[in-house]
């Protein structure tokens, strides 16, 4: 998932990993769904990508 967004490629784990281990503990442990429990209750989701294509 991270090499197909560009930011997330480009980053390196050195950045990455405390946030990664901090969700990885935060779904063990329960908190993310606790903070985010609307989310698991939408049929969608925008997140904001957008993908334009122009045939010039």
């Amino acid at each position: 998932m991270r090499a197909g967004i560009s930011m997330r490629a480009q980053t390196g784990d050195d950045t990455l990993t405390p946030g990664l281990a901090r969700l990885a503990d935060h779904l063990a442990t329960g908190h993310w769904h606790t903070r985010h429990a609307d989310l698991l209750t939408r049929d969608t989701i925008d997140v904001g990508y957008r993908l334009l294509v122009a045939d010039l």
